[in-house]
């Protein structure tokens, strides 16, 4: 997984080519994915890659695939008013899109 799916120009490429290859299904994850611009979770120097469907890491800063984020939040089936705990979570980029939901 990774890599084959997206090599959008800014978020919403992203996610529309997530979409289109079916890792977003449900419009809550879809609109929590748009809400929050991949880019401002990595380091200024490297946000040329925000937009590319493959995980990124540089010393112990850490993001999976978005298409990994995705399946995970599908798999969820995330609802309101659901709890949710993120060990290890990194850059905070998963959980703030799953906050965004619940």
């Amino acid at each position: 997984m990774g890599g084959a799916v997206s090599a959008g120009e800014d978020n919403d490429e992203l996610i529309d080519n997530l979409k289109e290859a079916q890792y977003i299904r449900s419009d809550l994850v879809e609109h929590a994915f748009r809400a929050i611009d991949r880019a401002d979770y990595y380091l200024e120097e490297f946000r040329d890659s925000a937009y590319k469907d493959l995980a990124w890491r540089h010393g112990n800063i850490h993001l999976s695939a978005p298409c990994i984020y995705s399946e995970v939040m599908e798999a969820l089936d995330l609802q309101p008013g659901l709890s949710f705990l993120n060990l290890g979570s990194g850059t905070g980029y998963l959980s703030t899109m799953v906050g965004l939901i619940l």
